[in-house]
């Protein structure tokens, strides 16, 4: 794994305090190219401010060394979700690669 991913994901877990964390979009299908940013959905239960966390991990990523789109979404909405072919959450389910799951 990238270092600057590590970083980010050691940045949101200390944050966010998530419960899954799903790499998707190029990288996790394998056909990044140089500069092609990270796509990140933290799924944590419960989360009812979205932006503000969002905002807060947006913060927090001083050191990363690269571009990370986050997105952040309520767990239980996203399983319930995740089939919904006109919902980015069909791409993370299908293509993405789970990089973090709280033990």
């Amino acid at each position: 794994m990238n270092d600057s991913l590590e970083k980010a994901i050691k940045t949101i877990v200390k944050v966010a305090e998530p419960d899954k964390i799903i790499l998707f979009g190029s990288h996790a299908r394998g056909d990044d190219k140089p500069g092609s940013d990270y796509d990140l959905l933290v799924l944590k239960r419960g989360v009812k401010k979205q932006r503000s966390l969002t905002q807060k991990i947006y913060l927090s990523f001083k050191d990363v060394g690269a571009s990370i789109d986050v997105i952040v979404a309520d767990l239980d909405k996203y399983e319930h979700l995740k089939t919904d072919p006109y919902l980015i959450y069909s791409e993370a389910d299908k293509n993405g690669r789970m990089v973090y799951e709280k033990s």
